[in-house]
């Protein structure tokens, strides 16, 4: 019925009429599909642009920091380790000679001496600071830490409390090991070699910087366990890897022990090569235990 009077109304106008009405319907309908489509694009636009929600994710966690922001917080840490330095020379300076005697000590009776009056301050400034270094070194490893946590994976992060405790510890464990084992017998023979055919008057710059070095030395390499613990974690090191090459790192340990200890007699060198093959022998067990 509706159809009928349509098509009669069709009749009734001219053919001006009804192509201007078709036109007007199409228009209509243009306007509609293109309104339809625009909110249909809308929506889609709003749906891609909304973050899928993670029930895992909590708030705050799941942040992408910019490099803006990773250099603010890399600037963040170098002021706050520069200050902990300060303050860490700033406790040195007010025990400095106590520092100073402690280094002298395993000398024993050696008679020291300075060749300018401008030289007993800079010793003494030399070990305040060095002294001030290792106080805040335990702070500026926790903030190397704390920069690079973020792009760890939750494996890796399990290792870097670890890498905070144990390294101070293993640090000042080797540099005991040096002060109260090695260093009496090789400052003896130093000081017996020539005994009774030359008078030997030890500068105290250079014996500072012989003794201070020796024990730096051997703090770091008391850090084979905590260094072949992480390799381990990684995957680049097996128990089996180290039990394989227990010979190559006897020679290494060896030569290492060689290199770092000045003595040319052969008990240092060996005290510090046993030290360092028991240093590897701790770290198999811990990767047997706690890695691959």
């Amino acid at each position: 019925m509706t159809s009928d009077l349509h098509q009669e109304n069709l009749e009734q106008q001219s053919p001006v009429e009804v192509v201007s009405t078709e036109a007007e319907s199409t228009a209509l309908i243009c306007d509609e599909l293109s309104a339809d489509d625009g909110t249909a694009l809308s929506l889609m636009s709003d749906e891609i642009d909304s973050p899928a929600p993670d029930d895992n994710q909590k708030d705050g966690e799941g942040h992408v920091m910019s490099v803006i922001e990773h250099l603010e917080e890399l600037r963040m840490c170098i002021i706050r380790s520069f200050f902990a330095v300060l303050i860490g020379i700033s406790i040195a300076l007010c025990f400095g000679k106590d520092i100073l005697r402690i280094l002298k000590a395993p000398a024993g009776n050696i008679q020291f001496q300075a060749l300018s009056l401008e030289e007993p301050i800079l010793v003494y400034l030399k070990v305040s600071f060095y002294s001030g270094i290792v106080i805040a070194a335990p702070f500026i490893l926790n903030e190397i830490c704390r920069f690079v946590a973020p792009g760890l994976t939750k494996n890796e992060k399990k290792v870097v409390l670890p890498v905070i405790v144990c390294s101070p510890v293993l640090f000042f464990s080797g540099a005991a090991f040096a002060y109260f084992c090695v260093l009496p017998s090789m400052l003896h023979f130093f000081a017996s070699f020539g005994e009774g055919v030359i008078q030997v008057n030890q500068r105290l710059d250079f014996y500072v910087s012989l003794v201070s070095s020796f024990l730096l030395y051997m703090g770091l390499c008391f850090q084979l366990p905590l260094v072949i613990c992480a390799l381990s974690f990684t995957g680049l090191v097996t128990s089996k890897h180290l039990l394989k090459f227990w010979r190559y790192a006897i020679l290494a340990a060896g030569i290492l022990a060689a290199v770092v200890t000045p003595d040319p007699t052969a008990f240092s060198m060996l005290v510090t090569m046993a030290a360092l093959v028991a240093l590897y022998g701790l770290s198999i067990i811990l990767v047997k235990s706690f890695g691959k």
